[in-house]
């Protein structure tokens, strides 16, 4: 009986393992290079922060002089605050909001923006207009910016039929803003900035430097309002009231996890006063 003898297994060619290697090394090459960038690039997302952070290369911010603030598209009023999330529809006349994917985009642009310190801005906007405080209340670690302030207001404009009046009457808009006031940590605000109905102040790009952090709804289907966050620019103090103007500092970091808005709905309930 014959036994046939088994042929020894072929070795491989070396080039199978020189190819092999090279294209797990160029697998690599490409895998790094894109983590890197999206890493540099996309700071706002709470990983890529933690990464820059690790490293010590966190996007620098800084404060800007007047003349040198990032150019944006423009300085909006409360109307056209209104009219970055909500539109009227030509059939039935109801605000319609904006879609949540588009909404979602739009606010990590604002603030990638912001953490970025403005190197490539994208639908930067000013913030002007005449607004009531609302309500005054520290940061904390699980805010955006942990040492400081952050301030609630409505915003006040004229109705449409006392628009060409001589004596025109500022009434309360669908509008309010979040205004965060990064400061020192022993930082305080005195004691005579209390929330009343008469409590207003103006403001514009020149005198403080607001640009838009975040975009949000709130308000009821059928009163709906637009809720604004913000953070000024301006290397000064910022004018609350006419007496109080807050010492601001840059913070150092900031926590791209945080939730906005700032103030809950039922916050806004229970401070803001009745129209009159």
């Amino acid at each position: 009986m014959s036994h046939q003898q088994e042929a020894p297994a072929k070795r491989r060619h070396h080039f199978f393992w020189w190819t092999l290697i090279n294209l797990l090394a160029l697998a690599f090459a490409v895998g790094s290079w894109v983590g890197c960038y999206s890493v540099f690039n996309f700071p706002e997302r709470p990983r890529n922060y933690k990464w820059l952070q690790k490293l010590d290369r966190l996007p620098e911010i800084s404060f800007f002089k007047g003349s040198e603030l990032p150019k944006a598209k423009g300085t909006l009023p409360p109307q056209q605050l209104y009219g970055l999330i909500y539109e009227r529809s030509n059939s039935s006349g109801s605000p319609q909001l904006m879609d949540g994917e588009t909404l979602q985009t739009l606010n990590t642009q604002l603030k990638r923006n912001y953490i970025t310190n403005f190197k490539s801005p994208t639908n930067l906007n000013y913030v002007r207009g005449t607004w009531r405080i609302l309500s005054i209340r520290e940061l904390n670690e699980k805010d955006f910016i942990k040492d400081g302030f952050a301030v609630l207001a409505r915003a006040l404009a004229v109705p449409a039929d006392q628009e060409n009046a001589t004596n025109p009457e500022l009434l309360p808009y669908p509008v309010e803003i979040e205004i965060i006031l990064p400061t020192a940590k022993d930082t305080i605000i005195p004691p005579e900035t209390q929330i009343t109905a008469d409590n207003s102040f103006g403001l514009d790009r020149l005198r403080s430097g607001l640009i838009i952090l975040h975009l949000a709804r709130t308000g009821t289907v059928e009163e709906p309002i637009t809720r604004i966050t913000t953070v000024p620019l301006l290397a000064k103090p910022f004018s609350l009231t006419e007496d109080t103007k807050v010492p601001l500092q840059i913070p150092s970091q900031v926590n791209p996890a945080s939730v906005f808005p700032l103030f809950p709905k039922e916050a806004v309930e229970e401070t803001e006063a009745p129209a009159e």
